[in-house]
This record gives structure tokens, C-alpha cells and sequence, in this order.
């Protein structure tokens, strides 16, 4: 399960999600596998990097946002806590549980609560 960074800017939310969708997204915008991107993250992002990236991670919250509106957000909450959120929201994507930030919102799974198993529960 893949959890959102939250960026809180005053009176607003802007989430950050990285699921499989938007590392695709990333993949294919930016023209370099996942892995090299988060090379460039750690090593030599460029403020056109981090805005597309930074686009990207809220498609989910706002699937037509377009360059310029990302650009907007993050000259609203900066440019360096916007690298920050970018870098803690990677983290829930690939990181391990103690290395997840602590304002991340987990997302909530629906079920039933009854077993697949076809096995009885003890």
C-alpha cells in the first residue's frame, strides 16, 4: 500500500503519491528509468526535474495538472520544502516502514474481514 506525503500550505492540502501509475508517468515523461531518477533526486535535480516530478505526484489528487499550476504550488509552499516532500513522499513509495515519515496518510483498504483461506481460522 502506498501512502501519501501530505504538504500543508496555510488552509491547504496538496498530497504527494508515487504509486505505480505515476512512476510510470514519471518513467515516460522524463525519458529514464526509476532507478536513475531517483539517482537525480539524490544527486542533481534541476527545478525542472523536481516540478515535473513534483506534477506527477499529484495526478492522483488533480489529474490535469499541468506544469505551470505544479510550478504555482510550489513557489506557494517552496522550493526547498517542496525537494523535501518529494523526497519523503519516494520514501513511502520505496522505503521500509521505519524510514516512513510521520505525516504520512495511509490510504484505507476496503475488505470484508473474512479469510481467503480456504482453511478455518484457529
Amino acid at each position: 500500500m502506498i501512502s501519501e506525503y501530505e504538504i500543508k500550505c496555510g488552509d491547504k492540502i496538496y498530497p504527494l503519491k508515487y504509486n505505480n501509475k505515476a512512476l510510470r508517468t514519471l518513467e515516460v515523461s522524463l525519458d529514464m528509468p526509476i532507478a536513475k531518477i531517483g539517482e537525480v533526486l539524490q544527486n542533481e535535480i534541476s527545478i525542472g526535474l523536481l516540478t515535473e516530478i513534483f506534477r506527477v505526484g499529484l495526478l492522483h489528487w488533480n489529474p490535469d495538472i499541468t506544469l505551470d499550476e505544479a510550478g504555482e504550488i510550489i513557489d506557494e509552499v517552496g522550493i526547498t520544502t517542496a525537494a523535501d516532500a518529494v523526497g519523503k513522499a519516494f520514501t513511502l513509495a520505496f522505503g521500509t516502514e521505519e524510514e516512513k515519515p510521520k505525516n504520512a496518510r495511509k490510504e484505507e483498504v476496503h475488505g470484508t474481514g473474512e479469510s481467503t483461506s480456504s482453511k478455518p481460522s484457529k
